[in-house]
């Protein structure tokens, strides 16, 4: 699988990378950034650099393929989404199985989805699940 981004910064070791729209969503026409959405105005649009091994000649400003593994990216979303949800819905049927009350069912339910969103942060770092990102000219 592979997306576009523009080189930002280049380091000796390192090259920064902001993803790149070049055909408008569908939606609106729009580029860069999505107008209707309300995080997006809340945060202005900003997005994140990405850090690449520096393998290929670019310079600042070059339009580059990022590649990355497909099988990875689905078992890190997993680990990201999956986990928290079927934590959540553990901790919440546990609740209510054994206490048996609206006001515990709920504590239950927010205790599962910090508990999962700790346990997928952990096994992520300790893991070293990464995409292994290349890029292409």
């Amino acid at each position: 699988m592979s997306d576009k981004g523009i080189v930002v910064k280049i380091t000796s070791s390192k090259i920064f990378l902001e993803s790149y729209r070049d055909q408008p969503c569908g939606l609106c026409g729009k580029n860069q950034g999505c107008g209707n959405s309300l995080w997006g105005k809340f945060l202005n649009h900003k997005s994140d650099m990405i850090a690449v091994d520096n393998n290929v000649k670019v310079k600042q400003g070059d339009i580059v393929n990022i590649h990355y593994d497909e099988r990875k990216l689905l078992k890190i979303s997993l680990m990201i989404y999956f986990v928290p949800l079927a934590s959540l819905l553990f901790f919440l049927s546990l609740a209510q199985y054994y206490l048996n009350s609206v006001g515990y069912s709920l504590l239950g339910a927010i205790f599962g989805i910090f508990f999962g969103i700790l346990i997928s942060r952990k096994y992520t770092k300790s893991s070293g699940l990464d995409l292994n990102l290349t890029i292409s000219k």
